[in-house]
C-alpha cells in the first residue's frame, strides 16, 4: 500500500466520522426518528382512550324542583306576623340523566321558617319517582320582607345539592 494510498484511506475514515458528528449530517436519521415518535404517541393514544372509553361518569343530583315555586304568607290581624298554616310542598329530585332519584333525603330549612305539626325541621325520603311530598306545614316571619326556604337533598354516592331556595312572600 502506497503512502498517498493510505493518506486516502484515513481521510476517508476521518470523513465518515466527521459526518456522525455533523448536525447536518442527522437529517437522513430524522425521518426514522419521527416515524417511531409517531408510533409511540398514537400507541399511547390508544392506551389512553381505551381507558377512558370504560369510565362512566360520576353519579350526581341533576335538578332539584319544587311545588309550590314560592310561599306567600298573610297578616291577617295586622301584628307584624306574616303566617301560614296547611302549606304543602312537593320536591322532584333528579339524577344526572333526568330520572326520579329514589332515596335522596330531602331538608327543608331556613330562619326556622318551616317547622311540621311538632315544630321540628321537616325532612323526607324520596319515593321511586324522585318525589317527596311535605303536608300541613306552617311557616311565620316577622316582617314584611322576603324570606327564603333552602332545600336541601343528600343522597350517598350522589352529593349533595342546596342550590334550590323557595322565596317566602309576605302579603
Amino acid at each position: 500500500m502506497s503512502p498517498a494510498h493510505f493518506l486516502g484511506a484515513i481521510s476517508v475514515l476521518k470523513a465518515r466520522r466527521s459526518i456522525g458528528r455533523d448536525e447536518d449530517g442527522g437529517i437522513e436519521g430524522l425521518p426514522l426518528q419521527l416515524m417511531i415518535m409517531v408510533a409511540i404517541a398514537g400507541i399511547g393514544m390508544a392506551i389512553i382512550l381505551g381507558w377512558m372509553t370504560g369510565l362512566e361518569a360520576p353519579n350526581s343530583i341533576g335538578a332539584v324542583y319544587s311545588s309550590p315555586t314560592e310561599l306567600v304568607l298573610e297578616d291577617e290581624n295586622g301584628d307584624g306576623m306574616y303566617e301560614g298554616d296547611g302549606i304543602s310542598i312537593v320536591i322532584t329530585v333528579l339524577d344526572q340523566n333526568g330520572d326520579g332519584l329514589q332515596g335522596a333525603t330531602v331538608l327543608l330549612e331556613g330562619m326556622n321558617i318551616v317547622t311540621s305539626e311538632d315544630g321540628k325541621h321537616v325532612h323526607g325520603m324520596t319515593d321511586d319517582a324522585g318525589r317527596v311530598r311535605f303536608s300541613d306545614l306552617s311557616a311565620s316571619q316577622v316582617g314584611s320582607s322576603i324570606g327564603f326556604v333552602t332545600v336541601t337533598v343528600t343522597k350517598a354516592g350522589y352529593g349533595t345539592d342546596s342550590n334550590l331556595t323557595i322565596p317566602v312572600i309576605a302579603a
